[in-house]
């Protein structure tokens, strides 16, 4: 057994040199924007919202003062058969902008429907050669959208951008802040290897034309789900536009935290839920491999010796916290890295146990 746990240990520090490597590549992204710094193209901005009455007023205001032409944007509001009055909020902005546009999918039309589709509906009615994806419970500053538009190049399709979570002294919100921080960062870095695997919808930039190439599969695929990974693998794997990293500070977005564990758990069990459905073999063995690495750490408590665990979870720290720092070093957020013991500690448990209910679609979706 423990030339078993030896073998994931060993794979589990070379990944972590790999996600090393690949934050290191993503610093020179910052240096290579502004590729369309003179030319400012129509953007559709879809905003797939289901009670969210009380966050949407922010983000559409935070969009509506954005430092991009004005009539070179819209933003398209989706409410995805709400119960609340989200649907009332943004009726209220049509009529003070007209660059607000709304769809209204009704109940009835829902069908347990997952996000993916409303975010269909708000690009068929939109007119943007890019659009670019959020969530209704985000924030920006007034650079976001000239910052992700001007990271396009000829060969891009994809633009990956980041979402932080505001934090707390709050146990939960500081593993969040350090754990969700450090998902975003290694998703861009994967990007930034040349093997995208997973990204945040609440900050996905992609061209409509990479978008129609593969529209039919990602609605088969996501059909009651709602998995944004889908449609940045499906761009990968189907065509030849470029997936790409944006780590400028004025290109994040930012979001509230869950408040409790048991909230968290059930982001988790969400975020989990769809792993094993990708379409790639190589994500899904990776994946796996990411698993039972982390599932060797706890296995190790009750097999090994004393002195074989102080190594194995040495090597673990190692690398958790060389990772961790380089994260921090990119998002510029020093004081997560209080939250460090925590995540160290606590991650396996979570991932092995979420990865688990997961595959079970033991969760509660809005």
């Amino acid at each position: 057994m423990k030339y078993i746990i030896g073998g994931f240990t060993l794979f589990y520090l070379v990944n972590g040199l790999y996600y090393l490597i690949g934050i290191f590549r993503i610093k020179k992204y910052n240096n290579n924007e502004e590729s369309l710094e003179n030319n400012y193209p129509f953007v559709s901005i879809i905003v797939a919202a289901r009670n969210e009455a009380n966050s949407i007023e922010k983000c559409i205001n935070c969009l509506l003062q954005q430092e991009y032409p004005s009539d070179r944007y819209e933003i398209v509001a989706v409410n995805d058969a709400s119960t609340d009055s989200t649907m009332s909020i943004i009726n209220s902005y049509r009529t003070l902008d007209s660059r607000v546009i709304i769809v209204d999918i009704p109940s009835h039309e829902r069908k347990n429907k997952g996000k993916n589709n409303a975010i269909d509906k708000g690009i068929e009615v939109s007119k943007g050669k890019i659009i670019i994806t959020t969530d209704a419970d985000v924030w920006m500053g007034a650079q976001w959208l000239t910052r992700i538009v001007h990271a396009f190049d000829n060969l891009t399709g994809v633009i990956i951008g980041i979402t932080l979570d505001k934090f707390s002294i709050n146990p939960v919100h500081l593993y969040q802040a350090l754990d969700s921080g450090s998902i975003n960062i290694i998703s861009v870095a994967l990007a930034a290897m040349k093997h995208p695997i997973t990204c945040q919808g609440s900050n996905l930039a992609f061209r409509r034309s990479a978008y129609l190439e593969v529209r039919d599969r990602i609605l088969w695929l996501s059909d009651n789900r709602g998995n944004h990974e889908w449609q940045m693998q499906e761009i990968d794997i189907a065509t030849n536009w470029g997936i790409k990293p944006l780590v400028n500070p004025e290109s994040f977005v930012y979001t509230y935290p869950p408040d409790t564990w048991k909230a968290l758990l059930n982001q988790r069990i969400r975020w989990a839920s769809t792993g094993k459905d990708y379409t790639k073999f190589s994500v899904r063995f990776y994946l796996t491999l990411i698993y039972f690495s982390l599932l060797s750490f706890i296995v190790s408590l009750w097999v090994l010796t004393p002195g074989y665990l102080t190594l194995i979870w040495g090597v673990k720290l190692f690398t958790d916290l060389m990772v961790a720092i380089s994260v921090v070093r990119v998002i510029r957020q020093p004081k997560i890295l209080f939250a460090f013991p925590l995540v160290y500690i606590l991650q396996p448990f979570l991932i092995v146990i979420t990865t688990f209910l997961g595959s079970l679609r033991l969760y509660k979706w809005k």
